[in-house]
């Protein structure tokens, strides 16, 4: 549990193209297919691809329909990565038992957003308030005074947690690219 990843988490946000903002769902299943499906993606609406394909066709810029890259991460857990808009709720990525994460990031807001965590559609509030979870925060060597420690320390705690960091064949990985169903 005390594990550190053997890059800079938030350094390889950056080196993808993350620069104004990072939002993204950890969730614990581990189809691909059934996440967009309760998402609410057609299948008209999916293509298979590496997450470079996914940032160069429907890039954070994307003034089109509202995007998402879906892959899997680890055994028994799938990642949702906002290409451009709002995160979904993370209630029905939950039902039947499910856990999720939330991460948002926006450059320029003073705070990030706390971790928050959902459990069989209850969203539970941060991370930080759930007991099963704090031996994964233990030893985190983080400047959590700025924004970018404290997103690097939600990406390491999520890798503890998940079994798997970031990393760059993570990101060169087949996920799903996703239109959004709108929302109002």
């Amino acid at each position: 549990m005390h594990a550190l990843p053997s890059e800079n988490q938030y350094r390889l946000l950056l080196e993808h193209g993350f620069h104004d903002f990072f939002m993204a769902q950890w969730i614990s299943i581990e189809d691909i297919d059934e996440v967009a499906q309760r998402l609410q993606v057609t299948t008209e609406a999916t293509s298979r691809c590496d997450f470079q394909t996914a940032m160069r066709s429907y890039g954070s810029k994307s003034q089109g329909p509202h995007r998402a890259w879906i892959a899997r991460l680890a055994r028994g857990w799938s990642i949702v990565i906002y290409l451009n808009g709002l995160m979904l709720s993370s209630d029905p990525l939950t039902l039947g038992g499910q856990r999720a994460f939330d991460v948002s990031y926006i450059s320029g807001i003073e705070e990030i957003d706390e971790l928050f965590y959902t459990h069989d559609g209850t969203c539970n509030g941060s991370i930080y308030y759930e007991e099963e979870y704090q031996a994964y925060w233990q030893g985190l060597p983080y400047d959590i005074t700025s924004t970018e420690g404290q997103l690097e320390e939600y990406l390491c705690i999520l890798g503890r947690v998940t079994g798997r960091f970031l990393d760059h064949d993570f990101f060169s990985s087949q996920g799903l690219l996703v239109q959004l169903p709108a929302t109002d």
